[in-house]
Formats: C-alpha cells, sequence, structure tokens
C-alpha cells in the first residue's frame, strides 16, 4: 500500500489480522467495526516491546492460513520494518494494508543520479534537493514499491 493512500475495508476474505498498537487501534476502528459487522472471523494483536514484536509476529503470521488479510497500524518509523518482515513471512501487496501515523520520512528517487533522498513529512507536489546531484526535484505521486520511494522529476520554476 502506498502511504499515502487511506486504509479500506476489504470484503471477502477468510479471516482478518490486525497488529497495531494503542494508538493505531482508533485508526483501525472503522475497518474492525465493519469485520464485526459482516461476521467475519478476526484476530487482534498488540505488538509488544522492539525484542518481543518480531519473534511473536513471525510466529502469529506464520501460523495463519491463506485467505487471511492483514492490517498493521503502527509508527511511520516502524512501518518499512514490518513490511520487510511481511513479506518475508509471504504476504503479498494485495494481501496487506500499512496504516502510518506521526511523522514520516518519505524517500524520493531522484530521476537523474537514480539516489534516493529521505525527507520527513514532505507531500507531492513539494520541492526538494537531491542529497546526491543537487537537482532541484519537485515530489511526484508516482510510487514505485520496488524502490519504496516517490520519483522525483525536474522542478520546472
Amino acid at each position: 500500500m502506498k502511504s499515502n493512500e487511506e486504509p479500506s475495508f476489504v470484503p471477502g476474505k477468510k479471516k482478518y489480522l490486525f497488529y497495531t498498537n494503542q494508538s493505531g487501534t482508533s485508526l483501525l476502528k472503522p475497518i474492525l467495526d465493519e469485520a464485526i459487522a459482516q461476521n467475519y472471523p478476526l484476530e487482534i494483536i498488540f505488538n509488544k516491546e522492539k525484542e518481543q514484536q518480531l519473534s511473536d509476529i513471525t510466529q502469529w503470521l506464520s501460523r495463519q492460513k491463506m485467505g487471511s488479510y492483514l492490517y498493521v497500524a503502527l509508527p511511520w518509523n516502524e512501518i518499512d520494518e514490518m513490511k520487510s518482515l511481511i513479506e518475508s513471512i509471504g504476504f503479498t501487496a494485495e494481501e496487506s494494508q500499512f496504516i502510518g501515523y506521526g511523522p514520516q520520512n518519505i524517500k524520493v528517487f531522484c530521476c537523474r543520479c537514480h539516489g534516493i533522498t529521505e525527507e520527513i513529512n514532505i507531500k507531492v507536489d513539494q520541492y526538494l534537493n537531491c542529497q546526491h546531484c543537487q537537482l532541484l526535484l519537485v515530489v511526484s505521486d508516482h510510487y514505485s514499491r520496488q524502490k519504496n520511494a516517490f520519483l522525483g522529476y525536474v522542478a520546472k520554476l
């Protein structure tokens, strides 16, 4: 899921999985309410201390059956690590959504040098200089899952 998309309920799955913390629970409430209203099976796991978190979620997700759908609501600074872990277990982008909150580091892929510049809370259509070649870029809404970055085009002022 791209970082600028709103989370949404995906109907018709065998089971719904929710991985969150106290703050993320309110972001998942509309989706949880929909799953409950439609009487779908679901599980909610609250994340713990960092050491326990990775071990626990790996075991929990490894036990899930095909047809499960995963929602993760955590601070943005934890989302990338969770995406990598979840993909390594076998969940695809089509079987999961990530809902982040708090300050977000946005990665921008430079169209000239192909370097990646990371900025906090920059938005689409804003400008920044590439950290590698110093080219002034405008952040586009084109997102690459492979690069985990938005494309930065040459800014035309």
